[in-house]
């Protein structure tokens, strides 16, 4: 059975370091595609958005790609910020996936600020701040679409990782 994770979050909220976490603990493949590693890969810059047609472009050539791999588990590194992006993932890999779950980061204003701080690449602290109050958490209508939707709001994550371990 193969999965898809669609993580949400702002950044600096964890969503790499869940990623790492899923690939380093779980035993079956693990396949991250990350909107900012494409960044950097193919043009050397992660904070440069205007190539992002064909970010986004390789980004969901390399997610249905990954569906063919039976036992995997693919992980959609990317803001997701908004409801239509991440419903948009859904009318994309619905066919392609056995399941398909969200991971929304949920964390505290003042720890997404800190662990910005602390990324290689932190972006302006406006910018967060405006991605911040933008931000949509996953509504009643998405949990109709979704598998399951985990909330995190720490960086307790074994509880959500360990239902990937089988």
């Amino acid at each position: 059975m193969n999965c898809l994770i669609v993580l949400s979050g702002v950044p600096g909220s964890g969503k790499s370091y869940f990623s790492n976490a899923l690939k380093s603990q779980v035993k079956r493949d693990v396949y991250v595609i990350s909107s900012d590693q494409l960044r950097l890969q193919m043009f050397g810059d992660q904070k440069d958005l205007s190539h992002d047609p064909i970010i986004w472009e390789e980004f969901y050539r390399l997610a249905s790609e990954y569906s063919k791999k039976k036992d995997a588990i693919v992980v959609l590194d990317a803001t997701n910020a908004k409801k239509m992006y991440r419903l948009g993932c859904i009318e994309r890999y619905k066919k392609l996936y056995d399941q398909i779950d969200l991971v929304c980061f949920q964390l505290e204003k003042e720890i997404v600020i800190k662990q910005n701080k602390e990324r290689d690449n932190p972006i302006p602290e406006d910018a967060l701040l405006r991605l911040i109050n933008e931000f949509e958490m996953p509504d009643d209508e998405e949990k109709t679409f979704f598998d399951h939707i985990n909330i995190i709001k720490s960086h307790r994550t074994k509880q959500i990782i360990n239902r990937y371990l089988k």
